[in-house]
């Protein structure tokens, strides 16, 4: 609609030959992100089992610990450790966070890369970034400002938002988009002063103001604090249902109540939060793989006999 009020006559996204072509290279890049996610996940995982299982060998071996100790202590070593990624830089991420970044920031990139091209297509040189709440400090200076595909003077360059950089415009989970502009034609939507309304600290709690992006963090704590617990519950109920002994059981069983009262401190820490601040409970970030209703259901009688 952009180019049409600009008299120029765009082909529809499904005919232009660039734009699929880049979407085509978007989905192949995504794809194959994410199989080599899963596959350094099942190496990290196979080493968290023979680790844990050589911990509770030497356990038993230097006579430190009986055998049904250094079993749970190896279960804990697993539990905790997890299913993770390991990226080159050493940074680590649980598997469900990893996967999930990649997806975004690859849908993310390839929509950028496709609105790049469409203008390319046109002739259109500027481009107007979009602007929400929440942006991350990096990214709120330039957020909502027109940027030049060419590096015209006069407007922002593609290196000055870092556009192609993993921190930058269209870098790792960011959720700016950006939009064909023509001087004359087309009017910003963003006035500098809405831009620093988005940068207020507005959100208050618990006698603290935060800006959107902080209050946002403080909430993305919360939900990977509640999964980490979810997952350990999860692993806890496996255990115990693979346990052949029953002094082994009960030590398992013990772990579980005691992170199941954990889990639901959490959560009402986490209403709270979101009640008080006028946030959106997403549960969404808070699923985690085997943590089902029989889990729960297990986790909350647990916490009930605790506070009896």
């Amino acid at each position: 609609s952009v180019y049409k009020k600009a008299g120029l006559d765009p082909l529809p996204l499904n005919l232009a030959p660039e734009s699929i072509k880049r979407l085509t290279a978007g989905i192949k890049k995504t794809n194959g992100l994410i199989t080599n996610l899963t596959k350094t996940t099942a190496i990290s995982a196979q080493r968290a089992y023979i680790n844990a299982c050589t911990l509770a060998e030497m356990q038993v071996e230097s006579g430190a610990f009986d055998y049904i100790t250094a079993i749970r202590n190896a279960v804990n070593s697993a539990i905790e450790q997890g299913a993770t990624v390991v990226y080159p830089s050493g940074h680590t991420d649980k598997l469900d966070v990893a996967i999930r970044r990649s997806v975004l920031t690859g849908v993310s990139q390839t929509t950028g890369e496709i609105s790049e091209a469409y203008a390319n297509d046109m002739g259109c040189d500027l481009m107007e970034i979009t602007a929400h709440f929440g942006a991350r400090p990096s990214h709120a200076e330039w957020q909502g400002k027109i940027v030049s595909l060419s590096g015209k003077k006069g407007y922002l360059s593609k290196a000055d938002i870092g556009y192609g950089t993993g921190a930058g415009f269209k870098g790792w989970n960011c959720r700016h988009d950006w939009y064909p502009f023509f001087e004359g034609i087309s009017k910003r939507k963003y006035s500098e002063e809405r831009l620093d309304e988005l940068n207020e600290k507005k959100v208050e709690y618990e006698g603290k103001r935060y800006t959107e992006y902080e209050a946002q963090q403080l909430q993305r704590a919360m939900e990977r604090k509640m999964r980490d617990t979810r997952r350990e519950l999860s692993g806890y109920d496996e255990a115990m249902k693979a346990a052949d002994n029953d002094q082994l059981t009960a030590m398992l069983k013990s772990d579980f109540d005691r992170k199941a009262v954990l889990l639901k401190g959490q959560e009402a820490k986490y209403r709270d939060f979101c009640s008080k601040t006028s946030r959106y409970q997403d549960k969404a970030r808070m699923q985690v793989r085997g943590f089902g209703r029989s889990v729960s259901q297990k986790a909350v009688s647990a916490n009930k006999k605790a506070s009896k």
